[in-house]
């Protein structure tokens, strides 16, 4: 009997400009229009993602299986075929058993997936045991389906692979066809090498995790799907040098469409990730669903962690476009993890590039809507304040843009440093808040544009140093509250303005230098206003009425 998969792929589009009015954390900044004097531009800002699905059909064939091979050589005993040698396999029609790698250490292998059906309820549907690398690549046209049929895992067996696709090589998966891969018991995908993902319709849906390279996860082109019901989407483990004195762990996306939906974190780095441009100029278009956001969710599952980037040390994006509802942070670096070759984590995260979006829903109700925990109200899991962009240690914002649609808090670091790009920050405490940690708090703006709204009520700051605010050029819009202890700006340390320009919808302490004037604008009610900065008009948009209005500019504001 033949069994439809469908496989769903989300392709982000540029959403809508719409002029916005709504409740806390929604961002009340849409658009800002530029006139040059000669010509017009709107700076879109995505609020929401436009979704094209894509659905192609996996059949599960019913043909007599067949292995064939012009340059290599295998065994059979029963259902288990064991591949010994270096070569090309091909590999068509249903097997229910077991398609075993235990080639030379400097072997090849290259298996072709022709319109295959692999079914395995004792062990790993395709195991790797030996062999330098092995790609597995799908044909043009073609349907083929990994089952991993066995009980979940509840104690660890070396016999046992760890997942439906387990190797203990470099593996790369490639080529035109489609695979589908289904795992309840544990692992979908599991290298504890490299693993490679090239030009590929992928699907995967796993127990635990969906997609796992020990060493790295590199994805270039093609379609993946990576559905996690228990555990995370996407996940590196080691972090030991390569032989180029590299730490390994990191996640590579250079191009394709990748979706994942994850009980846990949807990428999950032991070292960094990177969103970078690829060799044939080609970008990754990424959406990440956690905990309460993924319909996949189990109901009785136990992870803690809902994030949707965490690496243990740097967190880089200078191309693409990711878009993340998460019950837990969005991005998120830690400091200070030991590395074997000794080094500490940094707990940096870089943004030079590309789009970031995100809806977080922040635990304790502290945004509308959703489902608490990935159970429900009833299964309540208790995490921190669910922030937009967390690093333990610094924040650095030199380009792209960043859309932070609801969060606890919508930046938060030791130390941020915004040079460049446009932030839109709208959030249900502080909208960006330098913590204590590892340094002196600090937020230091020397370029580019940054828009934050909080309420102008409760216990809330729009931008709170717990240590000082130094701004030496860019342009800032802070919104808050109207009085010393909940502010539109703070900081414990001084505020200081000697370039650029902040303006200020609420209570702000600031001290100016240099040729910073101060104005007094009438920007503050509900709506949209228009503002011109050094003779560029900007439209700006409030969600809310806020006490007053402040300018500090060094250029010429009215």
């Amino acid at each position: 009997m033949k069994k439809i998969l469908s496989l769903v792929v989300a392709v982000i589009m540029i959403a809508v400009l719409s002029a916005c009015t709504g409740s806390s954390g929604t961002n009340s900044q849409i658009t800002t229009t530029v006139n040059t004097g000669k010509t017009e531009t709107t700076a879109a800002v995505i609020t929401e993602e436009a979704v094209t699905d894509k659905v192609i059909e996996a059949e599960e064939t019913t043909e007599a299986f067949s292995i064939t091979t012009e340059d290599g050589e295998y065994t059979n005993s029963g259902s288990i075929y064991t591949i010994v040698s270096a070569g090309t396999y091909t590999l068509s029609g249903l097997l229910e058993g077991q398609i075993l790698v235990e080639a030379g250490e400097e072997d090849e292998v290259i298996i072709e997936l022709n319109g295959v059906t692999i079914t395995c309820d004792t062990d790993s549907p395709i195991k790797i045991l030996s062999a330098d690398k092995v790609e597995i690549s799908a044909k043009k046209n073609t349907d083929n389906v990994i089952n991993d049929n066995r009980s979940t895992k509840t104690t660890d067996d070396d016999n046992q692979g760890k997942g439906a696709i387990y190797s203990k090589c470099d593996l790369k998966l490639k080529g035109s066809g489609t695979l589908v891969v289904n795992a309840t018991y544990n692992n979908g995908i599991h290298t504890t090498d490299d693993l490679k993902i090239q030009n590929l319709t992928l699907k995967v849906t796993a127990y635990n995790n969906a997609i796992k390279g020990n060493d790295s996860v590199e994805i270039v082109s093609g379609y993946v799907v990576a559905i996690s019901t228990n555990g995370d989407a996407v996940k590196t483990e080691s972090t030991d040098a390569n032989k180029n004195g590299e730490t390994r762990g990191d996640i590579t996306l250079s191009g394709g469409t990748v979706t994942v939906y994850a009980a846990g974190d949807g990428f999950q780095a032991a070292h960094d990730f990177n969103m970078v441009t690829g060799e044939e100029n080609t970008t990754a278009t990424v959406t990440v669903y956690t905990g309460s956001y993924s319909g996949y969710t189990a109901s009785g599952a136990t992870t803690d962690s809902y994030k949707g980037v965490k690496v243990q040390n740097e967190l880089n994006i200078s191309a693409g476009v990711i878009t993340l509802k998460t019950y837990d942070d969005g991005l998120h670096a830690d400091y200070g993890t030991t590395f074997e070759d000794g080094t500490k984590g940094k707990g940096t995260i870089n943004i030079t590039g590309g789009s970031v979006n995100m809806n977080v829903y922040s635990p304790e109700n502290k945004t509308a809507g959703g489902r608490m925990g990935p159970g429900g109200w009833g299964r309540q899991q208790t995490v921190s304040g669910a922030d937009g962009i967390h690093a333990d240690y610094i924040l650095n914002i030199s380009g792209g843009t960043i859309n932070i649609d609801s969060a606890y808090e919508g930046l938060e670091a030791n130390v941020i440093n915004v040079s460049g790009g446009t932030t839109y920050v709208a959030a249900n405490d502080d909208g960006v808040n330098a913590c204590k940690g590892n340094t002196t708090p600090q937020i230091n703006v020397t370029g580019g544009y940054l828009d934050v709204t909080v309420s102008p009520s409760g216990d809330t700051d729009g931008i709170d140093s717990n240590g000082t605010y130094k701004q030496t050029g860019g342009i800032v819009i802070a919104r808050g509250p109207n009085n010393q202890n909940m502010a539109a700006i703070d900081a414990d340390g001084t505020i200081t303005v000697s370039r650029g320009t902040l303006i200020v919808l609420g209570y702000g302490r600031v001290s100016t230098s240099g040729n910073v004037k101060t104005y007094s604008l009438s920007l503050n009610s509900q709506g949209s206003h228009t503002v011109k900065i050094d003779g560029v008009s900007y439209t700006i948009t409030n969600a809310y009425s806020y006490g007053k209005t402040t300018c500090y500019s060094s250029v010429t504001v009215s």
